[in-house]
């Protein structure tokens, strides 16, 4: 790295994903975005264009061996993450995955290694861990203001037209996507409740393909069982209209929070230990945006920013938070084992 106070960015991909770090990046101190990589040139090209990129590759050696390029953001099809991830860190560059990390743990496990073994950064996008009010349930468990953690409910009924899936060609596919709703959708919650309460133990799951001309699910119900001993429920789907706003309800012996990461607000919050008390009376809208590129975005650019200060730092130098990386996916696979099953699956340690 040439200059110290900056991390020079490449992405690989021209879709939503790319979009939304690109117009974040642009307000990441200490970041610049470097160049683009789509396999198609007229896509890279008029993302360079739309942008401001310096450049613009259709060409993956020619866009690895580009020096000035720091880190790379991954922002592929799911099923192709491996391959670039891979392709990325063999070129001794840091490596950024969108989530999820793969389709599989095993394929994750694959990219956790190769940049293990290079010494390379590995960061995964899960931007609800940064909301305002994740973070204040996270300081309400760890200071024990909810008692014993008994109950944690994820309702994620959100809506998708049929062109949202006809568009892309890799969406709804096993392939590519490797699932639907849960995969795609509710890995940002199941991440964000692991991250707040400790890793998932078990499940039982029912997947269905209610509404879409897809190969995976587009409806999902599903009971956790945590490690700390709490029970917890997911109701996840892209084909509930008009779509709502999640809500993730953790319930203590001593209180309780509901609150929505996406748009950063607390519905409801009281504890026992303080009078802090929250209940929002018709100021909550239910009804969430229908269109991908509707939501809020500020998660990425927090997180972008912590990923470029740790980058700038130096800290932890090669270190990667395995199991962190992993929960998330290997709560999806056995959510998708139990379905195809019909019986409980455990998650190992």
């Amino acid at each position: 790295m040439t200059d110290q106070s900056q991390i020079r960015f490449g992405i690989i991909g021209a879709g939503v994903a790319a979009e939304t770090h690109a117009r974040e990046l642009a307000r990441v101190d200490g970041a610049r975005l470097e160049a683009v990589f789509a396999r198609d040139n007229g896509k890279a090209e008029r993302f360079r264009s739309a942008f401001d990129v310096p450049k613009a590759y259709s060409d993956l050696d020619r866009f690895l061996a580009d020096t000035c390029i720091d880190a790379v953001i991954v922002a592929t099809p799911n099923g192709l993450h491996r391959d670039y991830a891979l392709a990325v860190c063999a070129a001794g560059k840091h490596v950024i995955v969108e989530k999820p990390l793969e389709i599989t743990t095993e394929r994750a496990q694959a990219i956790i290694s190769a940049c293990k073994r290079a010494g390379t950064r590995l960061f995964v996008i899960y931007q609800r861990r940064y909301s305002q009010a994740a973070r204040k349930a996270k300081e309400d468990i760890a200071a024990g203001r909810l008692g014993k953690i008994v109950l944690v409910n994820i309702v994620d009924n959100e809506f998708r037209k049929p062109e949202y899936y006809q568009k892309d060609y890799w969406r709804g596919t096993k392939d590519l996507e490797g699932g639907g709703c849960i995969i795609t959708q509710s890995t940002h919650l199941i991440d964000l409740v692991q991250y707040l309460t400790g890793p998932i133990a078990s499940v039982f799951a029912y997947t269905d393909t209610a509404l879409h001309a897809i190969e995976t699910e587009d409806t999902a119900v599903a009971v956790f069982k945590f490690a700390n001993g709490a029970l917890g429920t997911l109701s996840s789907s892209t084909a509930a209209y008009p779509g709502l706003r999640h809500m993730v309800t953790i319930s203590g012996t001593e209180g309780s929070i509901i609150f929505n990461g996406e748009h950063d607000q607390i519905i409801f919050r009281t504890s026992q230990h303080d009078d802090d008390s929250i209940d929002y009376h018709g100021e909550f809208s239910f009804a969430d945006p229908v269109d991908p590129r509707a939501y809020p975005t500020t998660g990425q650019r927090i997180q972008l920013q912590k990923i470029t200060d740790s980058l700038i730092a130096a800290d932890h130098a090669g270190e990667v938070d395995e199991p962190q990386m992993l929960r998330a996916l290997q709560v999806s696979d056995a959510l998708y084992r139990s379905a195809a099953e019909g019986a409980q699956a455990l998650i190992a340690d």
